[in-house]
């Protein structure tokens, strides 16, 4: 079945090739092709046990089900809930599968961050995954993406983060998915006096995209997004985000490097609207890329959209070559070219993942990345 058969599909929420064609950025064959949509019952996880690690409180999420390694109750309670709307039409498309979405309200500081692992197993298969996370407490939180080497995969993800208010929620995404195809649907409520650090980290998928819906409706919010894209070979990434300061004295901060070799294509698209009710903010929007080939490319837009003077905003975009004067040092140092360029392209991922405040998570990635070799 294609996704453009589901029944009573809304065909309205799916990308217009006219924005598409702005974007330089064509998703929509992926909704044309035959996928099978039935669910694989019964996966054995002890096959993936290498990706839970004692210093973490563990669970896995599969089938848009919570599957528990660790006893959780006492600090996180699991409810199910409907689905909401969002700026972002793709947001709805899970609903037209899936019931209720899954949410993991953590009322309890926890005693080690959490690890949700992200299950998806079958070859051609269509996945949804649909997770609400509210933070009433201070918390670290880490998601992983993983799959085994399957066959053509696309995984329609919608994540919702609420962080309460006075709250701070430190969450890392990393994904090292094989041969897969995976969209990711973010909303972010962040209240008074909150903030969300979002670290995102890339690797290895055919295509990956992140849509953002980001509004910031309380003073002194805070939102800072820090993202990596490693892509090489025809591999295709995206970064589209929408952020709304409507409060006063609100804080938004995108940052994200790519790393593009190959014939590899990363698209860089984020709005930030600052409406005049909030007043002394801060919108900031920054894209680095570096080309490690002459036919890989980047598609940048950063872009303001400012009804007040009384703020600060920023936005830019940078692309280019590794350093000639870096590699020739480590050259001349009797570092082959090879591992010179790999060294200094280990340097810039850290400058990201340094921005992880826990070094448990920072360690886990690190063992992680080894593991697939990324």
């Amino acid at each position: 079945m294609k996704v453009i058969d589901i029944k009573n599909l809304d065909i309205s929420i799916l990308p217009t090739k006219k924005v598409e064609e702005f974007r330089s950025f064509n998703i929509y064959p992926y909704f044309e092709k035959d996928f099978d949509f039935e669910k694989v019952e019964n996966i054995d996880l002890n096959k993936y046990s290498f990706l839970k690690d004692e210093h973490f409180i563990n669970i896995f999420f599969v089938n848009n089900k919570i599957v528990l390694e660790d006893k959780i109750d006492e600090f996180i309670e699991i409810t199910y809930e409907n689905f909401e709307n969002s700026f972002n039409s793709l947001y709805k498309l899970n609903s037209y599968l899936d019931k209720e979405v899954t949410t993991l309200k953590i009322k309890k500081e926890l005693e080690k961050p959490l690890n949700i692992i992200n299950i998806f197993e079958g070859d051609n298969k269509f996945f949804t995954s649909s997770l609400n996370i509210e933070a009433k407490v201070n918390c670290d939180i880490l998601e992983t993406f993983h799959n085994e080497i399957n066959k053509d995969s696309f995984i329609s993800a919608n994540r919702k983060y609420l962080v309460k208010k006075d709250i701070k929620a430190n969450i890392a995404k990393i994904q090292t998915l094989n041969n897969a195809q995976i969209i990711v649907n973010y909303k972010t409520q962040v209240e008074e006096n909150a903030t969300l650090n979002l670290v995102n980290l890339e690797y290895k998928a055919n295509l990956a995209v992140n849509i953002f819906d980001s509004k910031l409706e309380y003073e002194n919010a805070n939102f800072n997004f820090d993202g990596i894209i490693k892509n090489n070979e025809n591999q295709k990434s995206a970064n589209i985000m929408f952020v709304e300061h409507i409060a006063k004295s609100s804080i938004s901060d995108v940052k994200i490097k790519h790393l593009l070799d190959d014939e590899s294509h990363a698209l860089f698209d984020v709005a930030s609207k600052v409406q005049n009710s909030a007043l002394y903010s801060k919108a900031f929007q920054n894209s680095q890329t570096i080309l490690l080939s002459d036919d890989a490319r980047i598609n940048a837009n950063p872009r303001l959209e400012i009804f007040i003077d009384e703020l600060e905003a920023a936005h830019g975009a940078s692309c280019g070559a590794l350093d000639e004067d870096q590699l020739y040092y480590l050259c001349s140092r009797g570092i082959s070219k090879d591992k010179a360029k790999e060294m200094i392209i280990d340097s810039i991922e850290l400058k990201v993942i340094k921005k992880i405040e826990l070094k448990a998570i920072r360690r886990y990635i690190k063992n992680l990345k080894r593991l697939n070799h990324v």
